[in-house]
């Protein structure tokens, strides 16, 4: 349980930090929306994440994004898309399924460039924020 709560508290370490570094780095903005759709007869719910981003010096090569909730939080879906050439403007849509009785809390999405060292830009939605998606 500990190492759950670390896990977690460290990936929102790694998104303070990465949000703060894109701007200088790579400029560009981005911001991203979801959708949820809950399936009655098969218990389960479909996020769909889409990501627009513009201006991004170096482009984007690849964007992801997870699924959080319970109690204690643990990853619920996740998604990765490769984006070849990498594009200094564009979006993605990501798709992911779990059982819809499982506590919804937020989305977390990163875009990236290059090595994946760091995210070049990041964010997080809350689940609360959009029609369909808090639970139940």
């Amino acid at each position: 349980m500990k190492r759950l709560l670390l896990v977690a508290l460290g990936i929102a370490l790694l998104l303070v930090l990465a949000s703060a570094l894109p701007a200088a780095a790579y400029g560009g903005e981005s911001s991203a929306t979801m959708s949820c759709t809950d399936n009655t007869s098969t218990m389960t719910r479909t996020v769909i994440v889409t990501i627009t981003w513009h201006a991004v010096k170096e482009g984007v090569n690849e964007a992801d994004a997870q699924a959080w909730g319970g109690s204690p939080t643990v990853l619920l879906g996740s998604d990765t898309v490769s984006i070849s050439p990498p594009q200094a403007k564009g979006s993605v849509s990501m798709t992911f399924s779990f059982n819809d009785t499982t506590p919804f809390g937020n989305v977390q999405w990163q875009l990236y460039y290059g090595g994946h060292i760091a995210p070049i830009q990041a964010g997080q939605l809350d689940a609360a924020n959009f029609p369909g998606c808090p639970y139940p």
